[in-house]
């Protein structure tokens, strides 16, 4: 079977996804298990920030990527995510995720 350039392509970019998506999805598991403070974020509950992520995880598997900026900042030093995980005590935990986010992030970056 020939693979064409494109075929080729967009299969790197779902597989970029699906590294940017799963980080996504283990934020969003630690988040359903905690009790958080949002206080210092810019989202009003757990359940507005589950959307976010849901909203992000949707747009990125239809390879929507005009909010990319936006999942970027949730995800930057003092952004959103980390001012909750400090508050909440699982700012270890996030440091992770935020390090393989990274990695994701910059990886879709380069095919997209």
């Amino acid at each position: 079977m020939i693979i064409s350039m494109k075929d080729n392509n967009d299969k790197s970019v779902i597989k970029k996804v699906t590294g940017v998506t799963n980080v996504l999805m283990k934020t969003k598991a630690l988040i359903k298990v905690s009790d958080i403070d949002v206080v210092w974020s810019r989202f009003e509950n757990k359940e507005e920030l589950i959307t976010a992520l849901d909203d992000h995880i949707e747009k990125l598997r239809s390879q929507d990527f005009a909010k990319l900026w936006n999942l970027i900042v949730l995800f930057a030093p003092t952004g959103s995510l980390q001012e909750i995980s400090i508050s909440s005590g699982w700012s270890t935990e996030y440091l992770a995720l935020a390090s393989e986010f990274d990695i994701a992030i910059n990886e879709l970056k380069q095919v997209i």
